[in-house]
């Protein structure tokens, strides 16, 4: 996986197997972003398959992403908003939605979902923009 950049602060989350991004560390990908020290929001089109999850390589990149977490967690809490999966289909917001505590308890930021990549570029404004000060704060 790679981290698409080229609209900051929408980071759209890629694989690198189709993306020709080969040993392209995630990590040291978003460390560099978080280093820019502005509030950023993750995106993704792809829904993580059970199947993957048990696999020796994601429970290796589960670990690594541990410990990465486990130093960075300041900034990470800090500069990411979120995580914004496309899910168009109902059973698609549902294994979003049945995984989002388990995710934003390890990672630190919440797990959210929209219906379409339009829908979650308003939802990332939203998280982006700067908090209200009072109701007259337009």
């Amino acid at each position: 996986m790679y981290f698409d950049h080229q609209h900051f602060p929408l980071v759209w989350m890629r694989r690198a197997e189709g993306a020709g991004q080969p040993g392209v560390d995630p990590f040291q990908q978003l460390e560099g972003l978080m280093q820019r020290a502005q509030a950023f929001v993750l995106m993704s089109d792809v829904l993580p398959e059970p199947e993957q999850r048990n696999s020796a390589q994601s429970k290796a990149m589960l670990k690594q992403g541990s410990l990465w977490m486990k130093r960075n967690k300041a900034a990470i809490r800090r500069w990411i908003k979120a995580m914004i999966v496309i899910a168009p289909q109902p059973e698609s917001q549902a294994r979003v939605e049945a995984f989002a505590d388990s995710y934003e308890k390890f990672w630190g930021y919440p797990l959210l979902h929209s219906a379409s990549p339009l829908a979650a570029a308003a939802m990332a404004q939203q998280l982006l923009s700067p908090p209200r000060v009072n109701q007259h704060n337009w």
